[in-house]
């Protein structure tokens, strides 16, 4: 398998939805602006152009004099300064927070913190603070999500949280690499370590309670620090490790949907004469993952590879690598543009213009911009001829879409969908609808997979 440099090179950089991520544009040194104090919990705003700003939510004081505020509309937070001891009918100073915040986020200082899930307050659940980081378990969703270095701000802070991945009892590990410990935390709080021991078995470690073996952590050894992985359960006996079979695992690994083991990650998705074609996941042990589109055992069309640290490379694939639009992540540096064979030929700058709906950010018409509509949808991505070419597009009820688009800013030929209630399909699509090869599964998990036509599934390859 064909993969660039600076694929490999990121599978040893080691970050959250994945595919959540949002890339900031420059503020131009402008991140304070003007507000009015109207009553004891009234106020208006202005937004960096003058406006005053309509659709603005409050958020928490956190112990302080300072009201911060979320402007629902471009998702700005703001810290109303001092707003409890200005006089009603005085000006303050709004200082931008955050930009670009997802509908899951935090906000903290060193007095407290508050966390909101779907523009939510969440009073409830439990977390548990490992490495500066929170692992938090909310019961109104039945998720955990992770609260990425919230106790690292020395002063007021706030950032996009990520739901980890799936996990039926919500029990997740870590491991630290330099001090080979582990963390095994579930529901929030970590577990009562006393009673368990551990054993190595290949790159993975065996948790036992009491001798018995409890919980399997795949591709520990291998692992960098701090990256949440959901736990593998086992019963009472000894497990057998399957790390090293090699072999086609389950369904059909010839001419349908299957699973295959390799002796460094594994391959699910839809095959064709034996090789990787349609809709697949490509996990590799202790390093990343690529879900995408495949054509004769090679990553070609769209897909995104996303290292075990949260590192992206996504965009338009060719013979493993990114070769036309795409975008890197690497840690908080974002770069975009065109690429050839895995390097940016062409970067294309992404900056505020300062205007809070139509394109807010970057180039709307042949290069990579942001695009928020007065009923809070937003599309980040690829323009061509000022229409959507291949992006994301996230709707208000916190729906998703990822992929590719027709001339009509249709969704069509290849991209994934996730549904704010937890549904998710990944493949083929035409003129807005799943047609083709592709893969969903419910917010419980029940899966259909094989050829669907205007969103009917007509044929099962499951």
């Amino acid at each position: 398998m064909k993969i660039s440099v600076k694929l490999t090179v990121l599978f040893c950089i080691l970050v959250a939805t994945a595919f959540g991520q949002v890339p900031t544009p420059s503020q131009g040194g402008a991140t304070n602006t003007p507000y009015k104090k109207t009553g004891e919990m009234g106020y208006e705003v202005r937004s960096a152009n003058g406006e005053w700003l309509t659709n603005l939510m409050d958020l928490k004081f956190l112990k302080t004099s300072t009201l911060s505020v979320l402007d629902k509309t471009n998702r700005t937070i703001y810290l109303l300064e001092g707003f409890e001891d200005t006089p009603i009918g005085s000006m303050g100073n709004a200082k931008v927070l955050a930009t670009n915040v997802a509908k899951d986020f935090y906000i903290t200082n060193p007095n407290s913190f508050a966390n909101y899930v779907n523009d939510t307050y969440v009073s409830s659940g439990k977390f548990t603070n490992v490495n500066g980081s929170y692992v938090y378990y909310y019961p109104g969703t039945n998720k955990t999500y992770y609260l990425d270095g919230i106790r690292h701000f020395p002063d007021w802070g706030a950032k996009s949280t990520n739901a980890l991945p799936f996990s039926e009892t919500n029990t997740y590990w870590t491991r630290n690499s330099e001090e080979d410990t582990y963390h095994i935390i579930k529901e929030g709080k970590a577990l009562n370590y006393e009673s368990l021991t551990t054993e190595k078995s290949g790159n993975d470690l065996l948790v036992k309670d009491n001798g018995t073996y409890v919980y399997k952590l795949p591709g520990y050894y291998t692992t960098a620090s701090y990256v949440y992985k959901p736990v593998e359960k086992y019963g009472s006996s000894t497990p057998t490790d399957t790390a090293t079979t090699e072999g086609c695992v389950r369904g059909n690994c010839q001419d349908g949907w299957g699973k295959y083991q390799y002796s460094g990650g594994y391959y699910d998705g839809f095959w064709v004469n034996g090789k990787k074609d349609g809709y697949g996941l490509y996990k590799w042990v202790g390093t990343g993952k690529y879900i995408g589109n495949w054509s004769s055992d090679q990553m070609n069309g769209y897909g995104i590879y996303i290292a075990d640290n949260e590192d992206n490379i996504a965009g338009w694939y060719s013979n493993g690598q990114l070769n036309g639009v795409g975008y890197t992540v690497t840690g908080d540096v974002w770069e975009q543009g065109l690429y050839v064979d895995g390097n940016l030929t062409t970067p294309y700058t992404y900056y505020s213009n300062e205007v809070d709906t139509g394109c807010t950010a970057g180039d709307c018409q042949n290069k990579y911009g942001k695009y928020v509509w007065s009923n809070g949808d937003t599309y980040i991505g690829f323009y061509k001829d000022g229409r959507m070419n291949l992006g994301t597009y996230t709707f208000a009820n916190g729906d998703k879409y990822s992929g590719t688009f027709n001339s009509e800013n249709q969704f069509d030929g290849f991209g994934r969908y996730f549904y704010e209630g937890g549904g998710y399909y990944g493949g083929e699509w035409k003129n807005g609808k799943y047609n083709g090869k592709g893969y969903y599964h419910s917010k419980d998990y029940e899966k259909q997979v094989g050829i669907w036509k205007d969103q009917t599934l007509v044929k099962n390859m499951e």
